[in-house]
């Protein structure tokens, strides 16, 4: 009985002192835009996903340039020249897993060093309606509402439009004004002699009743009448 008293403590005091396996810590998800603000690029492995703008292939060296959408600036991914480059090709989402560090570049604070490159979704160039360094023209890009957002164009317009928007509700509220939704469909025209556009139903069903809300609808020109009846509310816009 003594001795295996004596071994359940020879035992315990084995598990105890042993010091864990480290474990290697699980890299933190970061976007484009929060990678380039990154401050401390201390060779903090990280993961970025995105599509890629560009490839530039070398004997030792390849460059990516990835971008998620968080940013009009892309991130440089440099990686070692024995991944293969023919299946990174422009367009195609990938996620990189890495080390964020300094880049000795001047236009650029931090730079991802690859460590393993997957590739999510391959793009064939061919087919890809975009081509790398061309600029095509917006009445092009409006064919593709899905991509087009990608480009620098577009990308530049819609952060133009939410920066304004945001800046002028903004001042609206700091002033006191109450934000009034004013309704899309209505069967007032405030105008008069403005063009309207009628909502009918897609389908044309046979009934007496010609119009989906009883009375007609159009699209509201401007939300003038509806503010003017806002009575309650001093401040408004």
């Amino acid at each position: 009985m003594f001795g295996a008293r004596r071994l359940l403590r020879v035992l315990r005091s084995c598990s105890c002192s042993s010091a864990p396996c480290p474990r290697p810590k699980p890299a933190a998800k970061l976007s484009v835009r929060e990678a380039l603000r990154a401050q401390n690029s201390n060779g903090e492995r990280v993961k970025v996903q995105g599509w890629i703008r560009s490839v530039r292939s070398q004997k030792e060296v390849l460059f990516l340039h990835v971008n998620d959408g968080s940013s009009l600036e892309s991130l440089q991914v440099v990686a070692d020249s024995n991944f293969d480059s023919r299946e990174l090709a422009f367009g195609s989402s990938v996620e990189v897993y890495g080390k964020l560090v300094k880049s000795p570049a001047k236009r650029q604070n931090v730079e991802l060093k690859a460590e393993k490159i997957e590739v999510v979704g391959n793009c064939d160039p061919k087919d890809f309606p975009f081509k790398y360094k061309e600029r095509p023209p917006l009445e092009y890009l409006r064919q593709f509402p899905h991509l087009r957002c990608r480009t620098n164009a577009l990308g530049s317009i819609l952060r133009v439009r939410s920066e304004a928007t945001a800046a002028i509700h903004s001042f609206f509220k700091d002033s006191g004004f109450v934000h009034i939704h004013t309704p899309i469909i209505t069967s007032n025209d405030c105008e008069g002699a403005g063009e309207l556009f009628q909502v009918e139903p897609s389908s044309k069903i046979k009934v007496p009743e010609e119009n989906f809300f009883d009375v007609p609808a159009f699209l509201t020109v401007s939300g003038q009448l509806h503010l003017e009846v806002m009575s309650g509310i001093s401040c408004h816009h």
